[in-house]
């Protein structure tokens, strides 16, 4: 049963480690993060799982390995959990924020489990663990380690080489030749594919780290020789694939071409330059180092000027699919530190812990700056920073903060300890005239050198399933090389036979969690594949409404449920009253009301009609805005329906706006239905203020001059309405209103202008010719005017007050 045990142990990981790179699955909404966080799950609680399961059923004790950087990592996850318990959205905070999925505690946690994992069940082939006895101190071999570390490495190595090979495919168009005999997922056809990241420019980073990791491989394996312990010279040289998966690595990195990537090339290889330099590690063989100093020199000049890109001679070396793909919105330096800064300081609490793990869309809603909404992004509500470590800063506080720069300080202060105190025993014996080295040391510089590549990366974007994976599998690894455990016991469940039953316990009860985890796992993942149905197929209420039943806990599926029902009634509303279903219209609303904020939904089942209640996305998620948004805009909507409508959609913008203050658009919503109550005074205040917010907002420009037009005051109405159209000078609605504007403050000549831009924009613009003819009446041009009438009735035939224009026109001449 040991055996069978360590296989489970053995191949979850190999298995993890292998497929993560690589994995997804076309069945659910996200293709990406979604299934490796699953994958990540089940493989891990697997693990976990036979390993509680080995030391309970058949070694009858709990052996205890615990190294320096394993307290910083339990303190590190340990705080994650705290700042999950008291966050502002727990939910997101438990599984992510929906659509990203990797922010969530339990990703997080199963990442900490494979550190220990590894910690304790791998070590170098041949070696032992040790085991202090309580009766005497000295210390006996027991037992052979279950995973090699040199077995990991090559397994990440080539599921990492076959991301790239897969996406090389898909740039030049491999994958679409092949789609011609066999019919392949659509997402494997655009160019921009590849299995590792839902973007390229998170792949290129991870291929930054790939490449580190490979440079300072070759350059302690290439052409050195060390003397094994039984006394023989091994000669290890650098592989051919793996010269050839660097190749292609970089080659790939030129095509995507993403600066903080070549930021994270840059540092990682300087650093690595100035230690080799200062340690004189390759003083005998200095030409080693012009491979680094090579991409150093690459590095620096895609950063500089990017010479694949433009319309520079080498620009045709890019497929011009890639060229065109729209780059990946990612929020910039200063607004992710100056959103994950103003979340900590809010309060004490969030001092302390941060607004919650996974809970980075509330801070990035509540507190980004109105310079925000002058970016071309301003639209987007951002899930993640574009900095991991500001992230860290608002979803986890400065408590987060400082235990996760004591883990990664720790870890460098250790292995700069552990190298220096290598390097120096290596001088003294080559003083000696003996070549020295460590079978460790093969491993130790490289993963050092990976883990600092995916330190700066942490700075400069953030973090997604793989760059997590990495960084964490690189953590384990380097502390299975380099260092010792501080302490390591065994205790036996015959000495303490209350232990047996306390761990016989927790094992029946993890037992039972982990299958009750697995049975909402499974539902959940059904429920994201009936959502994907539902966007993408036909029966979107269906799919939706089966969505939210597999998962309660999402408010996105209720958001999206509840505009469809708004869209149908709205549909329903559009038809001619003799056509209209009033009942169906009501339903309609009913249910997008019921699916925004809750209420009862009824329903038929085999024939039989049933009422339940159904929490709304507003009382899933209180602190989402979105909830509150969608509410607003369905009260919005049915306000000619209800008399209340009005009050409870202001009602829901001002929440909305409690939890985005510097959002344009839910200030113009909300002025928009003050105006709608009558109270101008107050409507002119709300939509001043969402100018202040975005002085270039064509609604809320638009409403104010509008605003003006009603209080007589047309000069300033003219005059917003003139700085709107010098911000959108093509919008032929803005110039047709302008238009409107001048003729009636008597300004006929400009009005004539305005309406002429119009038809020539958009020639079959009806109210544009209509009021060009009005204007060239004014002006006394009856032939142009009887011109534009002809065009008016050509575009709407029949109509009765064109012909008459036309005809008291023609009477006159």
């Amino acid at each position: 049963m040991q055996k069978t045990f360590n296989r489970v142990i053995k191949y979850s990981i190999y298995s993890l480690v292998f497929l993560l790179p690589i994995f997804w699955l076309p069945f659910s909404f996200e293709s990406f993060e979604f299934n490796k966080q699953y994958l990540l799950f089940f493989l891990v609680s697997i693990a976990f799982f036979g390993w509680l399961a080995k030391m309970v059923l058949c070694d009858k004790a709990v052996r205890l390995r615990i190294r320096p950087l394993d307290v910083a990592v339990f303190a590190f996850l340990l705080t994650a959990v705290l700042s999950a318990v008291f966050s502002v959205d727990r939910i997101s905070s438990v599984f992510g924020f929906y659509g990203r999925f990797s922010d969530g505690l339990i990703g997080l946690l199963s990442l900490g489990l494979m550190y220990f994992l590894i910690a304790n069940n791998t070590g170098i082939s041949g070696e032992k663990p040790v085991i202090k006895q309580k009766e005497k101190e000295s210390i006996v071999s027991e037992g052979s380690f279950i995973i090699n570390p040199s077995s990991l490495i090559k397994l990440f190595l080539s599921s990492s080489f076959f991301a790239v090979l897969i996406s090389y495919f898909s740039i030049f168009g491999i994958w679409t030749k092949i789609n011609n005999f066999i019919s392949l997922p659509q997402l494997m056809l655009q160019k921009s594919f590849n299995p590792a990241s839902g973007s390229i420019e998170g792949f290129s980073v991870f291929l930054a780290v790939i490449t580190v990791f490979l440079v300072v491989g070759l350059m302690f394996l290439g052409g050195r020789d060390y003397r094994s312990d039984n006394g023989r010279k091994k000669r290890i040289t650098p592989t051919l694939l793996s010269l050839i998966f660097l190749i292609f690595a970089l080659g790939l990195m030129l095509i995507i071409d993403f600066s903080p990537a070549w930021i994270v090339l840059l540092l990682s290889l300087s650093l690595f330059v100035i230690f080799a330099l200062f340690k004189r590690i390759f003083r005998e063989d200095i030409n080693k180092l012009l491979l680094p100093i090579g991409l150093l020199i690459i590095a620096g000049l895609f950063l500089i000027i990017s010479p694949l890109k433009g319309e520079g001679p080498l620009s045709g070396i890019i497929p011009e699919a890639i060229k065109r793909a729209q780059p990946e919105p990612i929020l910039s330096q200063g607004e992710s530190w100056n959103v994950g800064f103003g979340a900590a300081v809010a309060n004490v609490k969030n001092g302390f812990l941060g607004s919650g793990i996974g809970t980075y869309f509330h801070d990035f809603s509540e507190f980004k700056s109105a310079e925000f909404n002058q970016t071309n992004f301003w639209q987007l509500r951002f899930d993640r920073a574009g900095s991991h470590i500001a992230e860290i800063l608002g979803a986890m506080g400065f408590l987060g903060l400082l235990t996760w720069s004591a883990l990664a300080g720790l870890f460098l202060l250790i292995s700069w300890f552990m190298l220096s105190a290598f390097l120096d025993v290596k001088k003294k014996k080559e003083r000696e005239g003996i070549v020295y080295s460590v079978k460790n040391m093969k491993y130790q510089t490289p993963l050092l050198m990976a883990f600092m590549a995916l330190l700066i990366g942490q700075f400069v974007y953030y973090q997604n399933t793989v760059l997590a994976f990495t960084f964490w599998l690189v953590l384990g690894l380097s502390v299975v090389t380099c260092q010792r455990p501080i302490f390591e016991k065994k205790y036996s469940f015959k000495d303490f036979q209350e232990l047996s039953l306390v761990f016989n316990i927790f094992f029946v009860i993890l037992g039972i969690i982990f299958i009750g985890l697995y049975f909402f796992a499974v539902k959940f993942y059904l429920a994201d594949a009936y959502y994907k149905k539902a966007i993408v197929e036909d029966r979107p209420i269906e799919n939706l409404e089966r969505a939210a039943s597999l998962n309660p806990y999402q408010a996105h599926y209720r958001v999206v449920l509840a505009r469809v029902y708004l869209n149908e009634a709205l549909q329903e509303s559009a038809k001619p009253a003799e056509e209209r279903n009033f009942n169906a219209l009501l339903g309609h609303i009913q249910n997008a009301l019921n699916y925004a904020r809750g209420g009862e939904l009824t329903f038929v089942d085999k024939g039989e009609t049933k009422t339940v209640y159904i929490k709304g996305a507003t009382e899933i998620m209180p602190n989402y805005v979105l909830s509150w948004e969608t509410a607003g805009v369905i009260y919005r909507d049915i306000q000619g329906l209800t008399p209340d409508a009005l009050e409870w959609g202001i009602n829901s913008f001002e929440k909305a706006i409690d939890l985005e203050p510097a959002n344009p658009v839910l200030e113009t919503e909300i002025g928009k239905l003050y105006l709608a109550t009558g109270d101008k005074q107050k409507a002119k205040e709300i939509f001043e203020r969402a100018k202040e917010l975005k002085p270039d907002y064509i609604d809320v420009l638009f409403q104010l001059s509008l605003l003006y037009e009603q209080e007589k005051n047309l000069g300033e109405a003219v005059r917003i309405m003139e700085d709107l159209a010098g911000f959108y000078p093509l919008n032929t609605e803005i110039l047709f209103q302008l238009g409107r504007l001048y003729f009636n403050n008597n300004q006929i000549d400009e009005a004539i202008v305005q309406f002429e831009r119009v038809v020539a924009l958009f020639p079959n613009h009806s109210n544009g010719h209509y009021s060009l003819g009005i204007s060239y009446i004014a002006k006394g041009e009856k032939a142009k005017a009887i011109a534009e009438f002809e065009k008016v009735l050509e575009l709407n035939p029949g109509n009765k007050d064109v012909q008459a224009k036309l005809a008291e026109l023609r009477e006159k001449e």
